[in-house]
């Protein structure tokens, strides 16, 4: 809403506001009748005859209410044109703050110096106050990573370096519910903790919109995939294999398959998703009829933070945003049942 429209409705409500004092006041200044100089309550004053009732007055109520008709009609129609506009200004205005409030969540707070001054202190408190340090796992603008501090596992005690994700594709991969999930429960078994204060984080819901309109608004295309490799069995199914393995699965299982196994350096850091390496995944039949490596690429394992990349028949849940056809996902398979 501009300054001009402020106005407006400010001089349209405040005017006959100032109107009916000025009429009061000036009722008010008037001699007082006998009866109200004797007290008399005026419910119990006689009423006036119908020759004035009916007369002057109500003829001046009649006016009165015919010019507040016209002034009324004219007022509720021009209000009215531009509700549209106004509606779609407050939406936006309305998403801008929460990513603005969302930028400041994902980010740590501002270092608090000891000598600061109350006008510096109050232009950092909003980030003092609100900043949850996603930024320092998952990097600036949610490019990705390494868990800082590092990792201790649980099994050995040492403390290993962990692959925080890329959150600047994160809707690439998974619909707003499981992102949704995943920043209010945490994900056991890894660095991400639980933020949602219903499950004992720090992140009201509020917090979790606007974190949420933050990821939404730093998104960045997924890499295409190499043209040679629309239909693998056309070229070397292997080598398409690993180049859609790359673009598509690395972010969660490393660019050699190896998870959560290995040293954990900054080198090899360990990754969120299963090991797939040194046969690890041939646990899993393929090729044999009871193709679960096949169903688990096309259905993922949704709450178990495995994505869908198969258009799978419906199921109640969004399809995948960036499905592989049949011989592509035949192409991953051959792949990682080779490292």
């Amino acid at each position: 809403m501009d300054t001009g429209q402020v106005f407006l409705i400010a001089a349209v409500v405040l005017g006959p506001a100032a109107i009916l004092w000025a009429v009061f006041w000036t009722r008010q200044s008037r001699a007082r009748k006998p009866a109200a100089l004797l007290g008399i309550p005026p419910a119990m004053r006689p009423g006036a005859p119908d020759e004035k009732l009916e007369g002057p007055r109500l003829e001046r109520v009649q006016i009165g209410g015919v010019l507040s008709l016209l002034v009324l009609v004219p007022f509720i129609v021009f209000y009215w044109l531009p509700e549209r506009e106004r509606q779609e200004a407050f939406a936006e205005r309305f998403e801008h703050g929460s990513v603005e409030r969302g930028e400041l969540i994902y980010n740590a707070p501002p270092p608090l110096e000891e000598d600061i001054s109350a006008v510096q202190f109050k232009e950092e408190e909003k980030a003092l106050s609100l900043g949850q340090g996603c930024i320092n796992c998952h990097g600036p603008e949610g490019a990705g990573g390494l868990a800082n501090p590092a990792y201790r596992d649980p099994a050995t005690g040492y403390a290993v370096a962990w692959a925080a994700p890329p959150l600047n594709n994160v809707f690439t991969r998974w619909d707003d519910e499981i992102v949704r999930f995943t920043i209010e429960r945490g994900r056991p078994g890894t660095p991400m903790p639980t933020w949602g204060v219903e499950y004992g984080g720090s992140m009201t819901e509020m917090m979790i919109d606007d974190v949420m309109a933050y990821l939404h608004s730093i998104q960045v295309p997924l890499e295409e995939l190499p043209e040679n490799c629309e239909d693998p069995t056309k070229t070397d199914q292997l080598t398409c294999g690993q180049e859609i393995f790359e673009v598509r699965c690395a972010v969660c299982h490393g660019p050699e398959g190896s998870g959560r196994e290995g040293r954990g350096t900054r080198e090899q850091p360990w990754y969120p998703g299963m090991a797939l390496w040194k046969g690890d995944v041939r646990h899993l039949p393929a090729f044999t009829g009871r193709d679960s490596h096949y169903i688990t690429i096309v259905n993922g394992r949704r709450f178990a933070f495995m994505p869908p990349f198969g258009e799978a028949p419906a199921q109640g849940i969004p399809l995948p945003p960036n499905p592989l056809t049949e011989a592509q996902i035949r192409a991953v398979m051959a792949y990682e049942r080779t490292l």
